[in-house]
């Protein structure tokens, strides 16, 4: 299954998410072998502090090849256009001092929980 720019993919979002998707705007090469998935998504849930969710958009999401892979389920036969912002944080990404930095975890929908399982996996915890 081929990744390519302009696609819309499901993914395992969570329930009463299902509209969620992840969409590709770009895929990085580094060498012959590593792919990072450039991708934004769009009505992900959110969780506030008291508890209620919204649906956001996640404009820029970096991930390896193996952890889009992961994430997805379907490919859409149409793709909704990527959030404006897209290009704007592709060029910050590419452009950051510090280095390309990707999640090496799937996406299940919510950003924060994402990132505690990177850091988790960077620590070399469980996330659970």
């Amino acid at each position: 299954m081929d990744l390519v720019a302009g696609q819309s993919w499901s993914y395992r979002a969570p329930r009463g998410f299902e509209t969620s998707r992840l969409l590709i705007g770009a895929i990085a090469s580094f060498g012959d072998e590593q792919h990072i998935v450039c991708a934004a998504a769009v009505h992900a849930p959110r969780r506030h502090a008291d508890g209620h969710l919204e649906r956001v958009t996640i404009p820029f999401l970096p991930m390896t090849e193996a952890a889009f892979r992961a994430s997805i389920v379907d490919r859409d036969e149409e793709a909704e256009p990527l959030p404006a912002a897209f290009v704007e944080k592709l060029t910050a990404w590419q452009n950051d001092p510090k280095g390309l930095t990707t999640f090496t975890v799937p996406f299940e929908g919510f950003l924060d929980q994402m990132i505690a399982q990177q850091m988790a996996e960077i620590a070399g915890l469980s996330a659970a």
